[in-house]
Order: structure tokens, then C-alpha cells, then sequence
């Protein structure tokens, strides 16, 4: 029982557009069995017509073409030896070749076919036909060539005769033996082909059975969950609250149900919590009208209040107005000398770059005089070799006597000018001695200068940042004041709108005290309303 209400169980939980395709589905499955069957019995048939052709109707056939072959080949041998001229003997003997030859594709044709007979006995006909062709060719046919009708006829009555009697015979029983198979092929063929279609009926039959029940089923389960649901509706439709479908599965219906069996009990509680609320509502309305008359009385009393401290408000913030109007003053003032101090700090800054530039073009023009002071003491040094080779070129002129006496004027002169390159450069050197003296002095006083304009700039730089402080400070002292100013006239403003606040409440404690009548009113309307709903 427990595994039935299980199955039960999961076929109502299924969703109602399976339970439609699982019935569509029994019926495309039924019909999709009873084509294969159909095909397979189409098959069978043909297979069936196809074994016959092939093992009966050709083999009949070849039969027949075989007796046929046979009985032409006795009347070629009858028109052989009837007529007597060469010519016409010699056709009718290729005739009979001809038709022993259709004789043998016969036969093979047969044998081809699939006989249902024995091998014993298609030998058996072999061996008579052979019998027949050797006695024919052998001896009827050299006999009709001689005209010899008696010994022919002899032969032909006595050899030839009981061996066609045998092939006769052979023959016809062959052929009732495919017939009778042709039959019984047959036979199978129209068994295969009932038993198919009672296989088809009842498959079909089975189908259309299993479809219609499963489409009641699913026809009856529905209708069941829909009617339950119409009960609900119909019972919410006259202010019932107390009906439940009472449907559990997981399909549309139970889910359908399922969820209006939850608004319904969220509609009763809802029904049943507004009729506590208007109980509430109605005492609370009474209390509303009391506290809104004391709500006016006090509402009077904070206007008058607040009008004697919106003026007293007033004539503070005039005041915080002047005051503000001289902390804009000395912020401007503080502003412009902090201005002064940081130009004279980059004037500063500017001598002193200045100076530090000066300091290093009088180091420069010291290295280029100790450039230059070397080179006068190479000069120097020259002068005196040259003095030196003067000297020499005197002294060799006199030992020369008359030829050296040109060559001693010019050393004379090369003396004296090697002399006067050497005072020159005496000259050179004290000057160059003296600028590099200048220059040194220069340079300790542009150093000296260099320091007193960074006093300068550090004392200038620390004016500019006290003044800057002192900005920063008074133009926080002129934000607070202008928003002590500000805060003032919003005091001011605040103190009025109190008033009218207070003016407007009172107005409203009055419409409060209209709209607590009013939620009386309403309340009695929700119990009224409440009423009409069982629950």
C-alpha cells in the first residue's frame, strides 16, 4: 500500500504539461511499434515473395523451358530424317544443337534457382538427358542421313522412348515438388502476415487503452484540484475565510492551491488583525483629540515667547555684523604687509644670487692671472736664454774679429731686447701680483656680502612666515566672526520661523483635533467592515 501511495505520490507531484506529453508520448510510442511491426511484416513479405521468385517461380520456369527444349529437340530429330535433301538435313541437325544447347542453360538455370528436389535426382535426369543426346547424335542421326526409317524408327521407339518416358516423368515430378513449395512459401507468408497484424490490433488495441486511461488520470486529477480551488473561491467570494483546499502535490493545481490556501490565511489574519486595530484606533483617536486641544493652548504660549526673542536676536546680530566688518579691515591689512615681506625675501634672494655669481667670476679672473703669471715666468725664462745666447754670440763676434763684427751688432741688439722682455716681464709680474691680490680681497668681501644678504633673507623669510601665521590667524578670526554673523541672522530667522511654527502648530492641533473625529468615524467603519468576514 505504502509503494502504491508513493507512485500516486509522484505522479501527482509531476507538472501537469508532462502528465499531457506522457500520454502524447504512450500514443507516439504505440504508433511508432505498430510501423515497425507493419515494416517488418512488409519485410517479411517481401522476403517471402522475393524466396518464392527466386527458389519456385524460377525454377518452374527454367522446368518448363527445360521440357520445352526437350520436345523441340524430338521434332528436330523428326524433320531430320522426314526430309531428305542435304540442306534442309543440315539445318534442322544445327536446329537440334541449337536446342540442345537451350536444353543445358536450362537445366543450369535450375540448378541455379535452388532446387527443392535432391541432388540424386537431378542427377538421375542428367544421366537420362546425356542417355538421350549420345543415342541421338550416335546413332538417329547417322541413320537419318542414310534414310534408314526402319532401323530409326527402331531405335527411336525402343532407346529413345522409355528414356524421354523417364525424363517426362522426372520432370513433371519436380515440378509438383516446387509447386508444392511455391505453396507452402506461401502459406508461411500468409501466417507471417496474420500473425502480424493480430500483433499490430493488439499493440494498438493496448496503446490507445493505456493512452485513455493515463489521459483520465490526468483529466480526473485535474478537474479534482480545480474543484477544490472553485470551493475556496466561491466561499472567499461570500466573506467565507475558513475553507482550505487542502491540496498537497507539486504540480499547477497543487501548487495553485497551495498558495491560495496561504493568501487566505494571510487574508484572515489581516481581517483579524484591522478588527483589533480599529478597536485600537478608535481609543487612540479619542486620546489624539485631547492631546491636540492641550497642543493648541501650548502652541499660543510658544509664539508670544518666541517673538520677544526674535527681536532681542535682531539687535545681537547687528553687532556681530559690525564686528565682522573690522576683522575683514585688519585681515586686508595683514595681508598686504605679508605681501611686502615675501617681495623683500625674493629681492633678497635675488642679491644673493647675484653676489654668489659675482664670487664666481672673481675666482675665475684669479685662475686666468695664475694662467697668466705662468706664462710670463715661461716668457722670463725665455728672455734669459735669450740673453744668455746673446752673450755667447758676443763673445764668439770678438773672437771672429772683422767678419763678426755685423754679427755682434745683432747680438748687441738681441741683448738688449732679451733684457727689455725681462724688465716687462718684472712688470707683468707685479701687476698680475697685484690683481691677484685685488681679486683675493674682492672675493672675501663678496663672500662677506653673501652672507649678510642670506641674514637678510633668513630674517625677511621668518617676517613673512609670522605674518603669514598672522593671516592665517586673523582670517580665522574673520570666518569665525562672519559665521558668528551668519549664525546670528539664522538665530534671528530660526527665533521667527519659531513663531510662525509655533502658529502653524497651533493651526494643525486644531485640524488634528478634526481628523481624531474623523478616525473615530473611520474606525466604527472597520469594525463594521470586519464584521462581514467569518473567520
Amino acid at each position: 500500500m505504502s509503494g502504491v501511495a508513493g507512485g500516486r505520490s509522484l505522479w501527482a507531484d509531476l507538472s501537469v504539461s508532462f502528465k499531457i506529453m506522457t500520454t502524447v508520448a504512450v500514443a507516439a510510442v504505440v504508433a511508432l511499434l505498430v510501423g515497425v511491426l507493419g515494416l517488418r511484416a512488409l519485410a517479411s513479405a517481401s522476403d517471402s515473395a522475393q524466396g518464392i521468385y527466386r527458389s519456385n517461380v524460377v525454377g518452374v520456369s527454367a522446368l518448363g523451358e527445360l521440357k520445352a527444349g526437350i520436345n523441340q529437340t524430338r521434332v528436330d530429330l523428326l524433320n531430320h530424317v522426314v526430309y531428305r535433301d542435304a540442306a534442309t538435313k543440315e539445318k534442322y541437325r544445327k536446329a537440334f544443337a541449337d536446342d540442345l544447347a537451350e536444353v543445358a542453360a536450362a537445366l543450369e538455370a535450375y540448378e541455379a534457382s535452388g532446387p527443392v528436389v535432391s541432388t540424386e535426382t537431378l542427377d538421375g535426369v542428367k544421366a537420362d538427358w546425356q542417355g538421350y543426346v549420345g543415342i541421338a547424335e550416335q546413332e538417329l542421326l547417322p541413320l537419318s542421313d542414310r534414310n534408314d526409317l526402319t532401323r530409326w524408327a527402331s531405335i527411336r521407339t525402343e532407346k529413345i522412348g522409355p528414356l524421354v518416358t523417364a525424363l517426362r516423368e522426372a520432370l513433371d515430378g519436380i515440378e509438383a515438388a516446387e509447386n508444392k513449395a511455391a505453396a507452402a512459401s506461401a502459406a508461411d507468408a500468409r501466417s507471417a502476415y496474420e500473425s502480424s497484424r493480430l500483433q499490430s490490433i493488439l499493440l494498438l488495441v493496448l496503446g490507445i487503452a493505456l493512452a485513455a486511461a493515463i489521459g483520465l488520470m490526468v483529466a480526473r486529477g485535474i478537474v479534482r484540484s480545480l474543484t477544490r480551488v472553485t470551493v475556496v473561491c466561491e466561499g472567499l467570494a461570500d466573506g467565507d475565510l475558513t475553507q482550505q483546499t487542502g491540496l498537497t502535490s507539486r504540480d499547477e493545481p497543487g501548487r495553485m492551491g497551495r498558495a491560495l490556501d496561504a493568501a487566505v490565511a494571510r487574508l484572515r489574519d489581516t481581517v483579524s488583525t484591522i478588527g483589533g486595530s480599529a478597536v485600537t484606533l478608535a481609543s487612540a483617536s479619542e486620546e489624539l483629540s485631547t492631546v491636540s486641544a492641550q497642543l493648541q493652548a501650548g502652541a499660543a504660549d510658544v509664539a508670544d515667547k518666541a517673538g520677544t526673542a526674535s527681536h532681542a536676536s535682531e539687535n545681537v546680530n547687528v553687532g556681530v555684523q559690525s564686528i565682522a566688518a573690522g576683522a575683514e579691515e585688519m585681515s586686508a591689512s595683514i595681508t598686504e604687509i605679508a605681501s611686502n615681506a615675501a617681495d623683500a625675501a625674493r629681492v633678497a634672494q635675488e642679491g644673493m644670487g647675484v653676489a654668489e655669481r659675482t664670487n664666481d667670476q672673481v675666482a675665475q679672473l684669479g685662475a686666468a692671472s695664475a694662467e697668466i703669471g705662468d706664462v710670463v715666468k715661461l716668457i722670463t725664462s725665455i728672455a734669459e736664454q735669450t740673453n744668455l745666447l746673446a752673450l755667447n754670440a758676443t763673445i764668439e763676434a770678438a773672437r771672429a774679429g772683422e767678419l763678426g763684427k755685423g754679427f755682434a751688432v745683432v747680438a748687441g741688439e738681441v741683448k738688449e731686447l732679451a733684457q727689455q722682455t725681462a724688465k716687462a716681464t718684472e712688470e707683468i709680474t707685479d701687476r698680475i701680483g697685484a690683481i691677484q691680490e685685488s681679486s683675493g680681497s674682492a672675493a672675501t668681501a663678496i663672500g662677506e656680502i653673501t652672507q649678510v644678504i642670506q641674514r637678510i633673507g633668513d630674517y625677511t623669510t621668518t617676517i613673512a612666515s609670522a605674518v603669514e601665521e598672522q593671516t592665517a590667524t586673523t582670517g580665522e578670526m574673520s570666518r569665525s566672526v562672519a559665521d558668528a554673523a551668519t549664525s546670528s541672522g539664522e538665530v534671528a530667522r530660526t527665533v521667527s520661523g519659531v513663531a510662525e511654527v509655533a502658529t502653524a502648530t497651533a493651526d494643525g492641533a486644531r485640524a488634528t483635533q478634526q481628523a481624531a473625529v474623523d478616525l473615530t468615524r473611520l474606525a466604527g467603519d472597520l469594525t463594521n467592515l470586519v464584521g462581514g468576514f467569518r473567520h
